[in-house]
């Protein structure tokens, strides 16, 4: 059965200095006024600075503002109007020098840092200002508010990783029933490796914090018309210290909105838009259906016109709406004051010729799961990790430990899921000691590629023996990879691949020597010392007592994947490790990036391609493993094409042809 469908919406955030005074307001309405195609929604901001105290006198004039420029926006016929609120904790330590101090109990870091901006949310004086200041927002008659994602427990620099005000060590001291005297002894505590419950405990507290500072929130908003929507917008997964809790603190808030975060700023790192699209799907993993509204922040901060090109965010929207979003709020129309919104023209002309290919995409896979490379992740993750002696928990940054690493798979054509189970789970870094040996097992039951890493965590945890390897040598200099004779490895066999891992820092588990503890251990890559010594396995495959096959990479696992022998060595292994469960498979060695949404029966989904390379795409052809379905080719302002696929044993297959250089393009089947 089709889930109903959640019409796209393209919705325009606007600074205060585009309405604040009639002028600029006039400009602004006029543009959105002819503009009308693409404009379902407006959500001001209530301030221009992420310092958050500004005085209650000077915010209720601003709601006063504002309630007259939303009838005017409605009076134009924008059907939605509402408020982003952007500051209700504080973001970041911005123009202390020009805004009144706190008036109360500001955060402090683990450092003893003591931000000029940002508050703790535990003291009254605090929570008074919150409610009278949504309750005046919400006098200015919006249809919704934002809550923007200030409303976390990390802020500022980075040793700003939850309160460590007096008055947060007495309520963590009560929550956790140890008594915590001084900051650096609660730091302490936390930094012990045999403190785990302890730092779940540190996380739960932040969440029940931030619960009940969003209830009250609510409650204020809904006191004065209970007709007005709230939303949420998170910050990425990794900030756990609070922020991965977001279904938790919507249901605080009673928010039916919601607007996962992220940071893609501009075109000096292009492949961001490809990364930044998926960690959104990864926060609305498992949230609630009642939540239907969830919008992709397009963010261009600070806001120059140069800093992202048109193209880069025409593809950035439509990887977000590939991979489960259905609406898009635009942080584009330079909301710090530029008043050239002619010169915004363009890229709105843009955005309505590619609106269709957007609904497209949203109606066509609407309620389907992505499908591809699972890289495992938990929304507990931050909590449970193993910290090691000397490991500082909340003065690292988990990032690349616990769940980015293996991003590089997805530069080289693999398609990547938000979405558990997928066709092959991926563990990568230190993101195997954040699940149980429960879950583990399960796993290692189905696909499985992991690293040296990976498989280290596994022997700790006596699950090695499922993997088929242990490690022998960890190498961190003078070696490279050299395919074997397997039939895994053809056409390629024999083929070298030096990543020179001692060039890019630590080098540790870059260069693993495997050793099999089976003789049904397949053997795909092995070691040499650049001066031609044999030094062992690097690469194997094997299929354990529960029936899963696990694939352990010991050189370089997720650098440098990007060679013509790499590349199909990994599908190769990837089809055999699943079975062939994994639908879409790229022959030629070209950049091209698929995004796969499909139902369980492979007859209804999108694959949605980007070129994300600088050169024409001639010819790509493109496998599908699922049954005979109709298949249609859309691009933006372009109108859909059917096409017809060859049959193949499994399935079929299409080549698409002459891509341009950073354009997508969409396929539709069923």
């Amino acid at each position: 059965m089709k889930t109903a469908t959640v019409p796209l919406k393209l919705s325009w955030r606007i600074g205060v200095p585009q309405y604040e005074k009639d002028a600029e307001f006039k400009k602004l309405l006029r543009l959105l006024s002819t503009e009308k195609k693409i404009v379902d929604e407006v959500a001001f901001f209530e301030t221009i600075t992420h310092h958050l105290y500004i005085p209650l006198g000077q915010i209720r004039e601003r709601s006063e503002l504002l309630r007259r420029r939303i009838v005017a926006m409605k009076a134009a016929g924008i059907p939605s109007v509402g408020i982003n609120v952007l500051t209700t904790l504080g973001h970041i330590d911005e123009a202390w020098d020009f805004v009144q101090p706190l008036p109360f109990q500001p955060f402090v870091g683990r450092s003893g840092f003591v931000s000029k901006a940002c508050a703790c949310p535990n003291t009254r004086g605090l929570r008074d200002y919150v409610r009278q200041k949504y309750t005046m927002m919400a006098k200015a008659a919006p249809d919704f508010i934002w809550i923007d994602d200030d409303f976390r427990s990390h802020h500022g620099p980075g040793d700003v990783r939850g309160c460590f005000c007096p008055v947060c060590l007495k309520l963590f001291s009560t929550y956790s029933g140890r008594s915590f005297s001084t900051r650096e002894k609660m730091i302490a505590a936390l930094d012990s490796p045999k403190n785990w419950k302890l730092r779940q405990d540190w996380i739960e507290n932040n969440v029940r914090i931030l619960e009940s500072l969003g209830r009250e929130i609510a409650a204020a908003i809904h006191a004065v018309n209970p007709g007005i929507k709230t939303g949420l917008m998170s910050t990425e997964c990794i900030y756990a210290h609070s922020g991965a809790e977001a279904v938790r603190l919507c249901s605080a808030l009673k928010a039916e909105k919601y607007r996962p975060g992220g940071g893609f700023y501009g075109d000096t790192n292009p492949s961001g838009m490809i990364f930044k699209p998926l960690d959104t799907a990864r926060q609305c993993d498992g949230f609630p259906p009642a939540i239907r509204e969830r919008q992709y922040e397009l963010e261009c901060f600070p806001y120059q016109t140069l800093n992202k090109s048109i193209s880069s965010l025409i593809n950035e929207c439509t990887l977000a709406l590939s991979y489960g979003l259905n609406g898009i709020a635009f942080n584009s129309l330079n909301p710090m004051g530029d008043s050239n919104l002619e010169a915004r023209k363009p890229m709105m002309r843009e955005i309505q010729n590619t609106r269709p290919l957007w609904e497209t995409i949203a109606a066509q896979s609407a309620g389907l799961p992505g499908h591809g490379l699972w890289l495992a992740w938990s929304r507990s993750m931050l909590g449970k990790v193993d910290l090691h002696d000397g490991e500082s928990w909340l003065g690292t940054n988990w990032a690349g430990d616990l769940y980015k690493a293996a991003d590089a798979l997805g530069r080289i054509g693999l398609p990547l899921s938000a979405h558990r189970p997928g066709a092959v789970t991926i563990l990568a870094g230190r993101v195997a000691e954040t699940f149980s040996d429960e879950e583990l097992r399960k796993m290692l039951a189905g696909a499985v590629l992991m690293d040296g890493s990976t498989l280290q965590i596994l022997e700790q945890r006596g699950l090695g023996e499922l993997t088929g390897v242990c490690i022998g040598k960890r190498w961190n200099n003078g070696v490279l990879e050299r395919l074997s004779s397997d039939a895994l490895n053809r056409p390629w066999n024999d083929s070298i691949r030096d990543a020179r891992i001692e060039f890019w820092g630590n080098a540790a588990g870059l260069g693993d020597m495997l050793e099999p503890r089976s003789r049904r251990v397949r053997i795909l890559s092995r070691l040499e010392s650049y001066f031609g010594k044999k030094l062992g396995p690097s690469m194997t495959a094997f299929e354990n007592s529960l029936g899963g096959r696990v694939i352990v990479s010991g050189y370089a696992p997720w650098m440098f994947l990007g060679s013509e022998a790499k590349r199909a060595q990994l599908q190769n292994v990837l089809d055999w490790a699943s079975r062939g469960q994994v639908a879409v498979r790229i022959d030629e060695t070209v950049p091209l990036i698929p995004v796969v949404r499909l139902s369980p029966k492979k007859d209804r989904g999108t694959i949605v391609l980007l070129n994300a390379g600088f050169d024409v795409i001639k010819q790509a052809t493109i496998h599908f493993r699922g049954p005979m379905v109709q298949v249609h080719v859309l691009s933006p302002g372009s109108k859909k094409l059917r096409v017809k696929p060859v049959r193949e044993k499994h399935g079929w297959s299409l080549r698409i042809k002459d891509l341009a250089p950073w354009r997508v393009q969409a396929l539709l089947l069923g």
